[in-house]
This record gives C-alpha cells, sequence and structure tokens, in this order.
C-alpha cells in the first residue's frame, strides 16, 4: 500500500474531525447566547466584611483586604482548585502560610506618607477605605477584564510622595502549589521564580530572588514588573501616559520589596492620585499577550524558548478546535512525525545500509586490531565504498531531540494542562497515577529495539547496556508529568510504525522473526 495515501487519508479525516467540532461548538455558542448575557449580569462583584478585613470578590477573583494598611493580603484563584483540598477557594497568589514563615501580599500608596486606613464604604462593585483624617482614599474596583484590579490612591491636599505599587514577598515554595515529587513530576516544581521586568529597552529581564543582593532600577514609559512562579502570578501593569522606575530591592528582614514608583510630571510637585492596575492569576499565554505588551514572556519557557513558545502556539490553534489538551497533544505529534518524516527515513534507510556492511567492519576490525590508524583509514574507504554514511542513523534523534526538550518546558508551564484528563488521567500535569504511559513507552521501546537488531560490529557491553534501555527510560517516565509521557507515547509508536514501513520497502530488516516476520 502506498504510504503517502495513508498519510493523505488520515490527514483528510482529521481535518474532517476537526470541520464537525468546529461545527458542533459553533452551535453550542448560538445556542448559549442567551445564557452567557445572564452569566455576565450575575458576575458582578460581591463584597464581605469582617472587620478587620473586606473580601471582593468576582467568578474569577476573591481578594481579601486589610482594613487598616489597605494591602491585599490573601487572593484566591476560585476557578483553580487546590489539589486533595475538598471544596477548595482557590488556588492562593498572595497569601501567608499557617506557619507565618511565607508571606506575600501587595501595596500601593503615596512614598514618605504612612497611612492608617478605615474602612469607608463599599457596595457590590467596589471598597473604599480612609485615613481616619479623610486626607487620603483607596478604591479597590474589578475591571472588566477577568482578573484585573483597578486600585486608585488619593490624596485630599495633594502628596509630595510618588504614587507606588510593591509586592512584598518571602523567599520560599508559592503557596498551594505541588511539593511532593510523585504528585508534581520530577522538575515540574523546579520551575523559575524570581523579579521580571519589561521595560521600553528591554522586552524582558528576569532574576532569581536570591541572586538580588543589590537595588534593581529601570526608567521606562509603560512596561510592568513581576513575581515569577508557576502556573499563576501577579503583575503591576504600566500605562502609556506615565514614567515609571521599576525596582527590586535585596530582603529586609527576609521580606523583599519589588514594583515602581510612578514619576511626577513637571506641571506640579504634588500628586492629587494615581490608578493602579493589577493582575492576578493563571499564566494563559493568550489571555496574556493581549492585557500589556510582553506580558506572555512571563511563562517560562527555558533555554529553548525559541522552540516551546511556537508549540505552545500550535498546539494553542489545535486545541481551539478539538478541545481537548490531550487529544490536542496527540494531533499535535502525529503532524510533527509527519514533517520529520523525510528525515526518518534517510535515518533509518543509512542504519539499514550500516547494517549490511556490517560483517566487512567486523573483518576490518579483526585485521586491524593492533593499528587503530589503519584501521581508521580502511574504515573510511569502505564508508566511501559503500556510500554510507555512519552518523546518517543518528538523523531522526538528532531531528527530534531539539522537539523533545521544548515539549518538556512547554507543557511543564502550561496551566491549561492543570486538571486536563483523559481516560484514566485527570491531570495531565502530574505523572500518570497508574503508571500505564511509562510501560506502554518501554514496551514500544523494547520492540523498536527487536525490530532493529544490533550490528555484528557493536560492543557487547554496548549491547547490554541499550538491552536494559527500555526500563531506565520507563522508570525515568515515572516522575515526568503525564503529558510528556502522553507525547512520547505517540511519538515512538509513529516512529516504531514508520521504522517497520521503511524497513520493508528497502529490505534492510534483517532479523525480522523476532517481530513478527517482518509482516
Amino acid at each position: 500500500m502506498n504510504l503517502r495515501k495513508i498519510y493523505l487519508g488520515v490527514i483528510v479525516l482529521l481535518f474532517m474531525a476537526l470541520f464537525y467540532e468546529w461545527n458542533l461548538e459553533n452551535q453550542k455558542i448560538s445556542e448559549l447566547e442567551q445564557l452567557r448575557v445572564a452569566d455576565i449580569e450575575a458576575a458582578t462583584p460581591r463584597v464581605t466584611n469582617d472587620g478587620s478585613f473586606v473580601y471582593l470578590e468576582n467568578d474569577e477573583l476573591r481578594l481579601k483586604i486589610s482594613t487598616s494598611t489597605g494591602s491585599i493580603v490573601e487572593s484566591r484563584l476560585k476557578k483553580h482548585g487546590v489539589e486533595n483540598i475538598e471544596a477548595s477557594l482557590g488556588v492562593r497568589v498572595f497569601g501567608s502560610s499557617d506557619t507565618g514563615t511565607f508571606k506575600y501580599y501587595l501595596k500601593t500608596g503615596f512614598t514618605g506618607k504612612a497611612s492608617n486606613y478605615v474602612l469607608h464604604s463599599y457596595d457590590k462593585n467596589s471598597v473604599v477605605l480612609k485615613t481616619e483624617g479623610g486626607d487620603l482614599t483607596k478604591e479597590f474596583t474589578f475591571l472588566p477584564e477577568t482578573y484585573e484590579v483597578l486600585i486608585t490612591d488619593s490624596s485630599s491636599f495633594g502628596s509630595s510622595g510618588k504614587a507606588f505599587a510593591a509586592l512584598y514577598r518571602t523567599e520560599g515554595r508559592s503557596l498551594d502549589l505541588k511539593s511532593s515529587w510523585l504528585q508534581g513530576g520530577m522538575m515540574n516544581n523546579s520551575s523559575y521564580q524570581g523579579v521580571a521586568f519589561s521595560t521600553d529597552q528591554d522586552p524582558y529581564k528576569t532574576t532569581r530572588l536570591r541572586n538580588i543582593d543589590e537595588s534593581i532600577s529601570y526608567l521606562s514609559r509603560s512596561g510592568w514588573v513581576s513575581f515569577i512562579q508557576k502556573y499563576f502570578f501577579a503583575a503591576l501593569i504600566g500605562s502609556d501616559e506615565n514614567i515609571y522606575n521599576f525596582f527590586a530591592h535585596p530582603a529586609d528582614s527576609g521580606v523583599y520589596r519589588m514594583g515602581y514608583t510612578v514619576e511626577k510630571g513637571e506641571a506640579s510637585n504634588l500628586v492629587y492620585n494615581h490608578s493602579h492596575r493589577i493582575f492576578v492569576g493563571p499564566k494563559v499565554r493568550k489571555d496574556l499577550a493581549e492585557r500589556a505588551e510582553n506580558l506572555e514572556l512571563s511563562i517560562d519557557m527555558g533555554w529553548f524558548w525559541f522552540i516551546s513558545q511556537p508549540m505552545v502556539w500550535f498546539l494553542d490553534l489545535i486545541n481551539s478546535f478539538v478541545n481537548n489538551w490531550a487529544l490536542s497533544i496527540i494531533i499535535f505529534t502525529f503532524i510533527l512525525k509527519l514533517v520529520l518524516f523525510p528525515v526518518t527515513a534517510k535515518g533509518f534507510v543509512s542504519m539499514g545500509n550500516m547494517r549490511k556492511v556490517g560483517p566487512k567492519m567486523k573483518e576490518l576490525q579483526d585485521r586491524y586490531s593492533e593499528d587503530r590508524q589503519k584501521l581508521s583509514q580502511e574504515m573510511m574507504k569502505l564508508y566511501k565504498t559503500e556510500k554510507v554514511n555512519p552518523l546518517g542513523g543518528c538523523l531522526p534523534i538528532l531531528a527530534q531531540m531539539p522537539f523533545f526538550i521544548g515539549f518538556f518546558f512547554a507543557l511543564r508551564e502550561m496551566v491549561e494542562l492543570r486538571h486536563a484528563s483523559i481516560f484514566w488521567i485527570s491531570d495531565l500535569s502530574v505523572p500518570d497515577p497508574l503508571f500505564i504511559l511509562p510501560v506502554v513507552f518501554g514496551l514500544i521501546m523494547f520492540s523498536t529495539q527487536k525490530l532493529s537488531p544490533a550490528p555484528p560490529s557493536q560492543d557487547p557491553t554496548q549491547q547490554q547496556i541499550i538491552k536494559y534501555m527500555p526500563v531506565v527510560f520507563s522508570i525515568f517516565f515515572f516522575v515526568f508529568p503525564a503529558a510528556l509521557c502522553l507525547y512520547s507515547v505517540i511519538n515512538s509508536g509513529v516512529s516504531l510504525g514508520q521504522q517497520r514501513y521503511l524497513y520493508k520497502k528497502h529490505g534492510v530488516l534483517g532479523d525480522t522473526q523476532a517481530f513478527g516476520g517482518g509482516g
């Protein structure tokens, strides 16, 4: 059967499935149009007060505000629950540990002006705090965009200080994120943590907290500053109308401070009011890109960002049609394997040709075992005569390795995979709970080895090492996120099918009886 026709048929079926899913989704959107209007009306903010704190919330975000300091001391992302906690109020970005060893909060105001607030008023849309003398006013309001808060500081008589907004944080693991290696997966919790800036001179600059041993500052029109952490974060977003002095200061009594001051205009030495735009929410690439320039760069893609970012973009595109992240990963892997098939074919043919000349290579090794220089010369002559490339067999691995590494960093940071499910897997961001995918991956590797018997010239020690590689990789994948395991299983399975086809087509299968006679 013609392989091209098979691939063409698969592609046609995929596009038909995607079109059906898209059409079905559009029908759902049309049917729910009236309900969405009602949902918007029902999503108005709500406020409660317990004396020391006031709570402002909408359907996505719940803020705990100290009525005395005017600080946001806790934030809950209501649609993102905490693992293993029933009836969770949501993951905390701001908050304090039960022991008090960790704290993270936000404060705004005017420099050089101490403030002690009391609750002045509140309604379903906002919270207003005032100082006892009535000079300073602080108002909290949700912006129409979800996960965004507008904090307006006002001074009745004007302030000689600068308007500021700052994040205060101790060093330590973020609240409510997985701490166990078995829950979070190997390297899944080692996501970058540090302060990040975006200015008109540098779109993205970041430093780890522990590396801040002296003050950092950048002067910029617009831009943003944030503390970078896994999945969820807070960012202080500037506007084009102001010039900001973004800063990060070393720990004072164990607390780091990062944020900005707003440079005064030339018209007056007094500041009467300023509004701060705050984002507190999940790190969703498309969402962040729409909120502020370069804000999506806060999603740490590691050293292979130039590969990871396009992969995430393509995954987003696929998921916009199929609305299932596991299925999106599967489709993405199939497409990637199709694109890399010419390289794969060239590599497999090269390996087959090397296997054919194996007996001749063994003969040369026996003949010139005492003369390494002569052996090298004769081997080069053999390669030239037989028109084989000893490195050609590495092409499939070399071509796929950057994508594997890029995919690892991409999947590690994608909050969309958190609690995304497929079959027995309820969360693609954590290891397979039943270890089925790692075992399947090992079996595929074992089958691939059977399909590709070792050349006669290969060292026996190397043969033993390669023999146990499936077991080693299976154990290694026990602590990898299920999404990465799913990608690896599909990638290896398709590679196995391609390998069988190519070996059969080119007649270089070798000992096929070990794998069902080469069928």
